[in-house]
């Protein structure tokens, strides 16, 4: 049958001069689908030769829709019928080819992109799985000090706000979450990671001192390290639980005097740079901590003035008394608790700051 469907016939056919034995063949013909490349080469060089009509879109468009929704069922079959389902056919496949591509390169875009992560988001999530959040908001326009159930200490700056489940801290994880920007002093503890959650950013430590800030008028959230060594990863990092479980640092890890960034789309983490301590804002991020032969009052006058929190002595008593020490990334309790030490000294602690009680000096 195939042989006897040629060129010419086809053009007769589409000029209306074929005999009705001759549309019987090719009725037949278009029955196999290996014919309709040809048949549409054929029709679309007949059609450039021969406009017809202006072609009216919208009404095209309606009679094609209303063809695939309403199917007619004649009782005889002619070609113009047959075309009309091939190419009602066609364009409905393509209409739902197109949708289809449209929506799995939507799907795609958006699988791509990590969630959002922010800080009432993984509060309200820490509150379901522990039933119960505390949550400190500094609310003045000072620094505030937080001491953490470890002992572990939290500079928390104006307009920041920090929380964590008393329940379960200090179990098998010590965790935070943070938004705003803060300084920590972490309580060493190597069975007991301790972990800091700002927006997509995770900081794992096992003790030392570093500061997050994940103010939003930054370009992102970013991590400084004074001293040790701190882990960071992302919350869309596919190894997430692999580097929060057990008591190893994984992911980037910075060391002293490094920094680290996170975009604002979440989507990137920079590469660590060296930075300058004295550059820094935060007067903690600046000193060493390094006495020789310093008096008490000052070294305590130093702790007061760079913790802002009131300490209290009798500046008679420990007039005659130096200090010789090294204190790094100690928490402020622990700096104060070895400071007292060397003084022979005890010390308390309430809601208005410290006092520190002592005989004095021989």
């Amino acid at each position: 049958m195939k042989s006897m469907i040629t060129k010419k016939i086809l053009i007769d056919f589409f000029d209306g001069k074929t005999t009705s034995l001759q549309r019987k063949m090719i009725e037949e013909w278009l029955m196999d689908s290996e014919n309709h490349e040809a048949y549409y080469k054929f029709l679309d060089e007949w059609e450039a030769q021969h406009p017809q009509y202006r072609i009216d879109t919208e009404r095209g468009l309606e009679k094609i829709n209303l063809q695939i929704d309403n199917p007619t069922q004649p009782e005889t079959h002619s070609v113009f019928e047959v075309k009309r389902f091939y190419t009602s056919a066609f364009v409905k496949w393509m209409i739902a080819a197109t949708v289809a591509l449209v929506f799995m390169a939507v799907g795609r875009l958006y699988l791509s992109k990590p969630p959002v992560v922010s800080y009432e988001g993984l509060v309200d999530k820490s509150r379901t799985s522990t039933g119960e959040v505390y949550e400190k908001n500094n609310l003045t326009t000072h620094q505030i000090v937080i001491n953490l159930p470890d002992n572990s200490s939290v500079i928390l700056q104006p307009n920041s706000k920090i929380s964590y489940s008393p329940k379960q801290y200090n179990k098998t994880r010590r965790e935070v979450i943070m938004s705003g920007e803060a300084f920590f002093e972490v309580q060493k503890d190597s069975n007991i990671p301790f972990y800091v959650y700002a927006n997509n950013l995770i900081t794992k430590v096992l003790g030392t001192s570093f500061s997050v800030n994940a103010n939003p008028a930054l370009t992102g959230t970013e991590v400084i390290v004074k001293t040790g060594r701190v882990a960071v990863f992302m919350q869309s990092d596919k190894n997430k639980e692999e580097k929060i479980n057990g008591n190893q640092l994984n992911g980037i890890v910075l060391t002293a005097n490094e920094k680290i960034r996170i975009g604002q789309n979440g989507q990137s983490l920079t590469k660590p740079v060296a930075i300058n301590p004295e550059k820094l804002l935060l007067p903690i991020q600046k000193l060493s901590f390094y006495f020789d032969e310093t008096p008490a009052t000052e070294v305590l006058d130093l702790l007061k003035k760079t913790y802002g929190i009131p300490i209290v002595y009798d500046a008679h008593k420990l007039s005659g008394c130096k200090l010789t020490a090294h204190l790094s990334d100690e928490p402020l309790l622990e700096k104060v608790k070895l400071i007292c030490i060397a003084l022979d000294a005890d010390y308390e602690e309430d809601d208005s700051g410290i006092l520190i009680k002592s005989n004095g000096c021989k």
